[in-house]
């Protein structure tokens, strides 16, 4: 009997150890899908991207079980597990509640606003960012720039400057807007994902453009405007990029690591007080 209670003791700590875990992110309120949610680990670089059906395979056996596992979606409160309770089910469906928010509407007197253009907005073909697609939904890096307004102002377009296109598929790219902790960007602060498809089509001047000014994405102060490429591609894609901007990365969840003396050229347009 000892011996069969330590084989079976055995087995349990290898399935917990061997476990792939599968299932679905979906949206609670409508059960529908979530496309491209990253499910990753808390101050961490592991993590996997679902697909375009919300659909995810990860693996966590080099993961402690005392580790926690993040969700996290514009528009939908986070979801968070302890790798040991994750684990006790296969398929794990993760369900995202939308967050209830009250946002009222600003009401702009043009004689008090004035259109101006924010950000990095180098076109250079020698100081490049490629973005590593190659590994697709086993590979999220994120990449974001630094702004800063002393007057309150509202993002109407998110602009970015390629400096090589030569992807025969369209690519698709979500958006990030984060507040600042600390010098470096804090909360996602988006009600909505923002995800566009891009082909070469759509560039004009080498620049690709994203009208949201839909969004009513108000904002003062320190704050950091984010991209992240989503999914495979054997394209040869790259941003232009400027000397001596700041510049963020991470891959996942894990901490937010300064881009050296470079950063991409993401740039805005915007609305900002007079």
């Amino acid at each position: 009997m000892k011996k069969i209670n330590f084989i079976l003791a055995l087995f349990a700590i290898l399935s917990f150890h061997a476990q792939t875990i599968s299932g679905t992110v979906i949206s609670k309120d409508d059960n529908h899908p979530i496309p491209y949610a990253k499910i990753g680990i808390v101050n961490n670089n592991f993590g996997v991207q679902a697909d375009e059906n919300g659909e995810f395979q990860i693996k966590l056996d080099a993961i402690s079980k005392d580790k926690e596992l993040i969700v996290a979606v514009a528009g939908y409160k986070q979801f968070r597990s302890s790798v040991e309770d994750f684990v006790k089910h296969n398929p794990h469906n993760i369900y995202l509640y939308e967050k209830v928010t009250n946002i009222q509407e600003v009401v702009i007197t043009p004689q008090n606003y004035k259109e101006k253009n924010l950000g990095i907005n180098s076109k250079s073909k020698s100081m490049m960012f490629t973005p590593n697609m190659e590994k697709g939904n086993s590979v999220v890096e994120e990449t974001a720039v630094e702004f800063n307004s002393k007057k309150r102002l509202k993002i109407n377009k998110i602009n970015m400057n390629f400096s090589r296109f030569e992807s025969t598929t369209p690519i698709k790219v979500r958006y990030t807007v984060y507040d600042e902790k600390d010098g470096k960007p804090n909360n996602l602060i988006l009600e909505n994902d923002i995800i566009a498809t891009i082909s070469k089509d759509n560039l004009q001047d080498w620049t690709f453009s994203i009208d949201v000014s839909k969004e009513n994405i108000w904002l003062e102060g320190k704050f950091f405007v984010g991209i992240q490429f989503i999914g495979q591609s054997s394209g040869k894609v790259a941003l232009s990029g400027a000397m001596f901007r700041s510049g963020y990365y991470r891959s996942f969840y894990g901490n937010w690591e300064k881009i050296g003396i470079a950063a991409p050229a993401i740039n805005i347009d915007v609305k900002v007080k007079k």
